[in-house]
């Protein structure tokens, strides 16, 4: 009787125990995760609310109207069909079909679901139908519809950021699709090639080179003598049964860290990760947020992947790009700016600030740090690699007049068919703190990343510059 009663105690607590964390992981889980229940588009909620609250409008950072609402409750876009497209994945629709965009992602503001009651007051008591708030983004409408054109007849994406506050200047992905016209996307939400999927955010491509930034991290990390070590480099690289080739079968001879940078040397970034190891490389990688969970309150931004390999000629692809890394394109940018922001990574803002219903600004866009992959010495000595690689490297084709440029250029295989071109990268900022800019390009299937992906962001530079950024 006694061994039953303790057994009975033990169960007890037992369950206590378990109901304890599942009440500790529902709130956790609602905390994180709760305004994005809220605004889940299948949410019967915001379909109520729509029927009752007029969504207030979208803007750019110069207030260019990109959606509004008209006198008879409908949906309204911007005339400007080229802007329409340009700023699609980033505005998104208000019928639900895309999740990633402010008409979803922002509803919490738009339809009034985040009013105090003293707001909710003030409407009721002007009769008026309730309005909810207007949502002024930090993208530039005109930086973005260049953006968009520049990508040409190519799939891809295009971002553009301030690395010192994290707001996203220009955000584009192509193919776009027009609010107006998406009944010949339905059931297609799923399709990787849909104009429906935010390629910027959403889309998860292979690296190539732009990853040798981490790797590069991790030798400046690891090794004290990282600037002064010397590599040679014969085109090819036997590893096992595997060898590695540098593009062209292109023979480098000798080299240290900063000239293999400039002229992207695999050969050499093979070596360094190989010495490396799977365990520091994929340390280096995580503190730059790969494999971790994006939770942001302005954007919806899938996780990119570092997987360990476990052969060594793996970890050698895998140091240069390739093997099973997955990036998104704003992740790189981030990436990117962290370098350029002597090691600090700022969390991406695409909300500049809300304006209610009598005009009064609230929720400024607030600068918040992500964290800290590098240090600031390390960081000054990439972004002097970088500098070096637009100087006299593969991504001289970056070049913007008048400002010093500072990247990487990805030449990403994602087949082992030759007749399927590789993906062209091209990651850059401006080493100017008066001009804080930051960009990441990628074109599907376009082949160099120097020769195509650069130009494209020396436009999107030349532009920003243009246009006072």
């Amino acid at each position: 009787m006694i061994l039953q009663k303790r057994n009975i105690r033990i169960m007890l607590t037992v369950f206590m125990a378990l109901f304890a964390g599942l009440t500790v992981y529902l709130a956790y889980s609602v905390l994180t995760y709760g305004e994005r229940w809220a605004t889940n588009p299948y949410n019967p909620r915001i379909a109520s609310q729509k029927s009752q609250v007029k969504a207030g409008d979208i803007l750019d950072r110069n207030g260019v109207t990109l959606a509004t609402t008209d006198a008879k409750g409908n949906r309204v876009y911007t005339p400007d069909a080229q802007v329409r497209k340009a700023l699609s994945s980033v505005v998104g629709d208000s019928s639900g079909m895309t999740t990633s965009g402010a008409e979803t992602f922002m509803a919490n503001y738009l339809l009034g679901f985040n009013d105090s009651v003293i707001e909710r007051f003030y409407q009721e008591i002007t009769g008026a139908k309730r309005e909810g708030s207007d949502a002024v983004l930090t993208v530039d409408s005109t930086l973005s519809t260049h953006a968009y054109n520049l990508l040409g007849n190519y799939r891809g994406a295009a971002v553009v950021m301030n690395y010192q506050t994290g707001e996203i200047l220009a955000s584009v992905s192509k193919p776009g699709f027009d609010p107006y016209n998406l009944s010949q996307y339905k059931g297609d939400t799923d399709n990787e090639d849909s104009p429906l999927v935010n390629r910027a955010t959403m889309g998860r491509y292979t690296p190539g080179s732009v990853f040798k930034l981490i790797t590069a991290a991790a030798a400046l990390e690891y090794y004290p003598d990282a600037l002064t070590r010397t590599y040679t480099c014969k085109g090819e690289l036997p590893v096992g049964e595997t060898v590695i080739t540098d593009a062209n079968g292109e023979v480098h001879g000798k080299l240290d860290l900063k000239r293999a940078f400039a002229v992207s040397c695999n050969n050499t970034f093979a070596t360094i990760g190989m010495d490396l190891g799977a365990d520091r490389l994929k340390a280096e990688a995580e503190k730059f947020g790969f494999n971790n969970n994006f939770l942001f309150g302005d954007l919806l931004l899938y996780s990119s992947s570092y997987k360990s390999p476990t052969k060594k000629s793996d970890l050698g692809w895998s140091a240069v790009g390739q093997y099973k890394d997955l990036v998104t394109p704003l992740h790189m940018c981030m990436i990117t700016a962290a370098v350029a922001n002597d090691g600090v990574m700022m969390e991406p803002k695409l909300l500049k600030h809300l304006v209610n219903v009598r005009g009064y600004d609230y929720q400024e866009l607030k600068p918040a740090e992500y964290g800290r992959p590098l240090s600031a010495k390390n960081a000054k000595t990439l972004q002097d690699m970088m500098v070096l690689a637009v100087q006299s490297g593969t991504g001289s084709r970056a070049r913007v007049a008048g400002w010093t440029v500072g990247g990487k250029t990805g030449t990403a295989e994602v087949s082992e068919d030759e007749d399927v071109s590789p993906n062209a990268w091209f990651v850059g900022f401006v080493k100017d703190e008066g001009h804080p800019i930051c960009v990441a390009v990628v074109l599907e299937n376009a082949g160099s990343g120097g020769s195509k992906a650069a130009p494209v962001a020396a436009g999107i530079l030349k532009k920003a510059k243009e246009l006072g950024y």
